[in-house]
């Protein structure tokens, strides 16, 4: 506990600071850098339309509705464990939401992945435990994009191919719009694909046998293209939803289309999530706010720019730009940012824009958060944590690591806590993937088709 004078030393700290420093007032005007630049060259993100902000009321947005039914998917992950003889293992159950009048007995199939780093004599390809409407497969991982990280690969390797798989397997039965809770391609493994590209020489050009052979977290994006390609072709489109936005893209293609015009702009901002703060800023309660639609057109990676989903199996009558991840932001009344992303062939003319953004925006506004039946799948698939506990003790051939973190400072386990009251209990965590005021003269409005005056 601090002391205190300890907290008084503090307050006067905060003090300080509070005197001497810019307010909100006196920062860079975000909208002005963002009209003026995004829309240039440079960077690795493009504008698919004049960039813009535009304020609507959320009561208004919730009225659209395009189809009768949706379906959400997620996935609960247990995180990895580590164990004495070396041996890592995670897992992750994919599931959906439906709602609507829709098909629920999607919801009875599940996609369970369990991933270990161990011997398992020399399995590497995924071992079918289990299969029917709960699936179950092992699969072995060796190698990581670095010793250290081996953990969090593992992780991954469970996660990302139960999320793909599932949402290939519900690609021919559901009757309405996939939204995904996260990126349309896990950016915990894309970059990785991108960056081992570069090995191959200047162009990045790869087959996708040696996108197989770097794990089954790689390859299982592949099963998301084709399960895109599927929806696309029976007339449902398929959305992905961030809310946790632990990227800086935005702010660095604005630093670079900047200097593409030869000109030198300075921002405070160190990642999107605060830069998209001052973007949307607006002071109206029941109003969301959200910007014009972005694409993430090339990603560079040791001086090449390479396709982002250039190194996979694009299904006949597409190209690899078809599949780009194409997204713009929305603010929420309580100043949480949603990045929301459709494929780019879904949104590459103005009227796919307008009818995607209106879908998205109708269910955001409906529940003020992701979709209801992103958080239906979100609550379907959850592992609780003493099913956890009980999991990871059928595992009696080694013995668990302890964790300080987990076991003692935060009350987990038999121990107590170092930073908690006995009586205050912890839930367990997912890993997961994956990430405003202002008046109405500074904010462009929003026609009733969601076309800009």
């Amino acid at each position: 506990m601090v002391s205190p004078d300890g907290m008084a030393a503090l307050e006067r700290g905060f003090r300080y600071v509070d005197e001497n420093t810019d307010g909100d007032d006196d920062v860079p005007d975000a909208r002005d850098l963002f009209r003026r630049y995004m829309g240039g060259p440079g960077g690795e993100i493009d504008a698919l339309e004049t960039p813009r902000v535009y304020r609507e009321s959320a009561a208004d947005l919730a009225e659209a509705s395009l189809y009768d039914c949706w379906y959400g998917i997620d996935a609960s992950t247990l995180p990895p464990k580590k164990f004495r003889n070396g041996m890592i293992a995670s897992a992750a159950v994919a599931t959906a939401g439906a709602l609507g009048r829709c098909d629920v007995s999607v919801e009875d199939a599940e996609t369970l992945v369990l991933a270990i780093s161990a011997d398992l004599d020399g399995e590497e390809s995924p071992v079918h435990l289990m299969e029917g409407e709960v699936s179950l497969r092992l699969v072995a991982v060796d190698e990581a994009p670095a010793r250290s990280e081996l953990d969090k690969w593992v992780g991954s390797a469970a996660r990302v191919p139960a999320e793909c798989w599932h949402s290939r397997r519900l690609a021919e039965r559901i009757d309405g719009p996939m939204f995904i809770d996260g990126s349309l391609y896990p950016r915990s493994v894309l970059p990785f694909v991108n960056l081992i590209r570069t090995r191959y020489g200047e162009d990045g050009k790869v087959d996708f046998e040696d996108i197989e052979e770097m794990g089954v977290a790689a390859s299982a994006i592949q099963t998301r293209v084709e399960a895109i390609d599927t929806l696309t072709s029976r007339g449902y489109p398929t959305l992905g939803f961030t809310k946790t936005l632990l990227s800086d893209d935005v702010v660095k293609a604005l630093t670079s289309k900047a200097a593409a015009a030869d000109e030198s702009i300075s921002l405070p901002w160190d990642d999107d999530s605060q830069f998209l703060s001052a973007l949307l800023s607006d002071d109206e309660p029941d109003h969301l706010t959200f910007t014009s639609w972005l694409v993430r057109s090339r990603q560079r990676v040791y001086g090449n720019d390479l396709e982002p989903l250039g190194a996979y199996r694009i299904p006949d009558g597409h190209e690899a730009r078809d599949f780009r991840r194409a997204f713009f932001f929305v603010r929420l009344p309580d100043d949480i940012v949603i990045r929301v992303e459709a494929p780019l062939m879904l949104v590459d003319t103005e009227e796919g824009r307008v009818r995607i953004q209106q879908l998205a925006l109708a269910r955001i506004a409906e529940a003020n958060d992701v979709p209801f039946s992103v958080k239906r799948a979100d609550d379907r698939a959850r592992i609780p944590h003493e099913a956890r506990s009980h999991l990871v003790g059928l595992l009696r051939g080694t013995e668990e690591v302890g964790d300080y973190n987990r076991d003692r400072r935060w009350g987990h386990g038999t121990g107590p806590s170092l930073a908690r009251e006995p009586d205050m209990d912890i839930p367990g965590d997912d890993s997961a993937e994956s990430d405003e005021q202002g008046d109405e003269s500074s904010t462009d409005q929003l026609a009733d088709d969601i076309h800009p005056r």
